[in-house]
């Protein structure tokens, strides 16, 4: 490990290792990742690191049934609801010109008001159905 690597802070050395890759992974992944590349981190570290992250909007979260809580940078361009794949946490954006109609509609009907609509939708791609991906993911 250099000097100057000991001098970075856990959201630094975590939004580092959130840009190497674009698909959703979760705190172990990112903790291990780190601990792999000798960065000393804590588990609770990286996990309070990643929900700032959320909560300041750098990062996106979405919640996986098999895996909890995943995260990613956001996009620079705006994302929509997002298609992810629970093998290997791969993410794609569908369109949602649809959805925050829908959304209005259906808070209406219910008497709700400033609804902003989430939609996760969970399926294998088709590299985890073939077994093409391979790789170590806690999905």
């Amino acid at each position: 490990m250099t000097g100057s690597a000991r001098r970075l802070s856990p959201r630094s050395l975590v939004q580092r290792e959130l840009a190497t890759s674009e698909r959703f992974r979760t705190v172990s992944e990112i903790y291990f990742a780190l601990a792999d590349r000798k960065h000393r981190a804590s588990l609770s570290t990286v996990y309070r690191t990643l929900t700032k992250l959320a909560d300041s909007g750098l990062v996106e979260a979405v919640h996986l049934p098999t895996a909890g809580q995943a995260y990613r940078l956001r996009p620079r361009e705006a994302a929509g609801p997002y298609l992810v794949c629970v093998g290997c946490g791969t993410a794609i954006s569908v369109p949602s010109a649809d959805l925050a109609a829908w959304g209005r509609a259906v808070a209406a009907q219910q008497g709700f008001s400033d609804v902003r609509p989430r939609v996760e939708l969970w399926g294998r791609c088709k590299d985890c159905q073939s077994g093409v991906n391979d790789n170590d993911s806690q999905f």
